[in-house]
């Protein structure tokens, strides 16, 4: 028979024991801290765009309030104080040229995801980098058969306004993603 020694002995017969925090733990820690840094700049990143995105949705409806507000003068034949926007011979780019220029009702306005991007545009196109964050201006056409529903396509810089329009306001938002404001009379 043998005696017992009265030690305890681990697997490998060493008698140490392994380090508190050793390599392998510090790998997890860095590992650790690079995702939480990543995930909130995510998380930012992701707050700054929403952020931009409703600026540029404030942007959109101020142009649809005031174009709103002007389409029911129009309508009637009153001056809309903007010689640029009433009925007659003018066209939609000296209109939008009008409504930014200094001292204009919607001077103001800039493109809140680039300054450098357009703050009009007539679509929103991802191959079109300087179209995000503007707003698109659509021109409704009654579709065939019945004529009730329209079907909206860019409102194109040559466009008479003459007689009212169907328009459509929508801003090319986050991830350039289209987002209706409203639908009026102009």
């Amino acid at each position: 028979m043998q005696a017992d020694t009265g030690g305890a002995r681990d697997a490998g017969g060493d008698d140490h024991s392994a380090p508190y925090f050793g390599l392998t733990d510090l790998i997890f820690v860095v590992v650790a801290i690079v995702v939480a840094v990543l995930v909130v700049r995510l998380g930012y990143m992701t707050w700054l765009d929403g952020s931009r995105t409703e600026d540029t949705k404030a942007n959109g409806e101020a142009v649809a309030a005031w174009m709103t507000e002007q389409g029911l003068k129009r309508e009637k034949g009153e001056d809309t104080g903007i010689a640029a926007c009433n009925r007659g011979d003018s066209t939609w780019a000296q209109c939008r040229a009008a409504l930014i220029a200094d001292g204009a009702p919607l001077a103001s306005l800039k493109n809140a995801f680039e300054e450098k991007n357009l703050v009009f545009a007539d679509a929103c196109d991802r191959t079109r980098l300087n179209t995000h964050g503007s707003i698109i201006i659509e021109k409704g056409t009654p579709k065939p058969p019945d004529g009730s529903s329209l079907a909206y396509g860019p409102l194109v810089d040559e466009e008479p306004l003459a007689e009212p329009l169907a328009i459509r306001v929508s801003i090319c938002g986050r991830a350039f993603a289209i987002n209706h404001i409203a639908e009026f009379k102009f």
